[in-house]
């Protein structure tokens, strides 16, 4: 039996900056890895943390850097709840895989609120503040996929967003 990824991820722009010398990561004292993508760009996954929230931490992260970020909790690498945040304050709620996390939520008998009809208009308008230019269509199809295992969902998600790989250097 595979156990998959449950922890906070995050999308942010740093330039140079590594993601574990945020303040704002720091104080959650927890392993980050960091891959760095195009545009001063990394994605860090955090691991467990108990006691912060991706609406906070995506907040945090967009003042510390000042420029939009996303927080993503992830749970077992099925999906995730998270937050885009801009340094003005504004925020989207959205999820990874929805239709997962509504049957995790109604199984438990809890009600369910569905966030990315909405988000997707919110997410494009993110990623204008982020200078990015993102797709609707691909955008869309990404906020359906699993986080996965290796992160496949969330660098697909990124992608989308048009956060790009770094290039490929030739020696």
């Amino acid at each position: 039996m595979i156990v998959g990824y449950s922890g906070l991820v995050i999308i942010a722009r740093t330039g140079d900056t590594r993601l574990d010398e945020l303040a704002c990561v720091d104080d959650l004292f927890v392993a980050v890895t960091d891959n760095v993508r195009a545009g001063g760009w990394r994605i860090g996954f955090l691991g467990p943390v108990d006691d912060t929230s991706p609406e906070d931490l995506a907040n945090d992260l967009a003042l510390e850097t000042v420029a939009p970020a996303i927080a993503l909790l992830v749970f077992d690498s099925d999906c995730a709840w998270a937050t885009a945040a801009d340094p003005a304050g504004d925020t989207v709620d959205f999820h990874l895989s929805e239709e997962t996390i509504r049957l995790l939520v109604t199984d438990g008998g809890d009600s369910f609120e569905p966030l990315n009809g909405q988000a997707l208009a919110g997410l494009l308008v993110w990623a204008g503040k982020a200078g990015l230019f993102a797709g609707s269509g691909q955008l869309a199809a990404a906020l359906e996929e699993c986080p996965g295992p290796f992160g496949d969902g969330i660098f697909a998600f990124a992608e989308a967003l048009g956060i790009a790989e770094l290039p490929e250097q030739h020696n």
